[in-house]
């Protein structure tokens, strides 16, 4: 079974706050789920890998376009 993150993991994973990775989330361009109206999200440990993979490929794509 695939390691489920919180949000607080995540935003450390990542170096953002907990209000950036909900961002990211409600707009899904990070996969995730809520568990209940009460707990927070559940984001896949794939999700985040595949994210900061997203982010690298941007930069590198932006460095060669400048």
């Amino acid at each position: 079974m695939e390691k489920l993150l919180l949000t607080n993991e995540v935003a450390e994973m990542l170096r953002v706050s907990e209000h950036y990775v909900r961002e990211l989330l409600r707009e899904r361009k990070l996969e995730g789920y809520k568990e209940s109206r009460r707990s927070g999200y559940r984001i896949p440990y794939s999700a985040v890998t595949q994210y900061i993979e997203m982010k690298i490929k941007e930069h590198k794509k932006s460095e060669v376009n400048s």
